[in-house]
């Protein structure tokens, strides 16, 4: 997936923040990246891993923010 001036606008975690909020492991957060679960890019410089979209990993924790800094 390419990154569009939409894309710009969202903002992108790791895979191994987003697993952790999570409570899952990358490769169950790539299947659902594949499934179209959660909305994923593969920017260009990064060896071909993903970012994931933080609001998607929020609305799948759906109780309280999440902080991805934290």
């Amino acid at each position: 997936m390419t990154e569009s001036n939409e894309d710009r606008e969202i903002r992108w975690v790791a895979p191994g923040t987003a697993s952790k909020a999570l409570g899952i492991t990358t490769e169950h957060l790539a299947r659902l990246a594949d499934k179209g679960v959660i909305r994923a890019i593969r920017p260009s410089g990064e060896n071909g891993h993903r970012r994931y979209a933080e609001a998607d990993i929020e609305a799948r924790l759906a109780r309280e923010p999440w902080e991805a800094s934290a």
